[in-house]
């Protein structure tokens, strides 16, 4: 049995549970402040991934989409849902008997961001793209829009791992192709 001294200290069930609920509305309050934003202001990165030639030939060269991929942009988001990209990108090559056909250009985006979380962020892209076609001994360059969208997840305000889908659209030699990159990335702002 307790003391009249121990029966007077012991905090009443209902006290208990009220300082329960205010310490989860406390976490609660400070779980969207501890959310990594994104900055606001300029940023580079750099992805790799699988290029998919959607092309039947491309100046005379048939076959099948090889090589590896890879983008390095930088960029400027003006505010929480617009930004600016520069690009420079190689989308590996077509493989067949007589050669390989592959192409690198430079591209322009406008950037759109839809925040989807804490740290999760939807976008889409179009732009514009130069690109050059190299096959063996000749090479031929167009300008043609481009598009894309992807998902980023942000680690810390200035890191981000990103996701995305583009597709470039290549004329060249008088054929006219998509090519789709599929990528993963990393991002660093300033």
């Amino acid at each position: 049995m307790r003391t009249p001294e121990q029966r007077c200290t012991r905090t009443p069930p209902l006290m208990s549970g009220l300082r329960s609920a205010l310490a989860v509305m406390a976490v609660a309050i400070a779980l969207p402040a501890m959310a990594q934003e994104a900055r606001l202001g300029p940023y580079v990165g750099a992805t790799i991934g699988k290029p998919d030639w959607k092309a039947d030939s491309v100046g005379g060269i048939s076959g099948d989409s090889s090589g590896t991929g890879v983008k390095a942009y930088g960029g400027w988001r003006m505010t929480k849902h617009f930004g600016a990209e520069l690009s420079a990108v190689r989308l590996g090559r077509l493989s067949g008997p007589l050669g390989n056909a592959k192409a690198e250009g430079v591209g322009l985006d406008a950037v759109g961001y839809l925040p989807l979380g804490t740290d999760w962020t939807a976008f889409g892209r179009a732009g514009v793209a130069q690109v050059k076609t190299k096959v063996p001994g000749a090479s031929d360059r167009n300008t043609a829009p481009k598009i894309g969208a992807g998902v980023q997840y942000q680690l810390s305000p200035t890191v981000a791992l990103r996701g995305e889908a583009e597709r470039y659209r290549v004329d060249a030699f008088g054929s006219k192709s998509n090519t789709d990159m599929y990528s993963l990335g990393a991002q660093f702002s300033f």
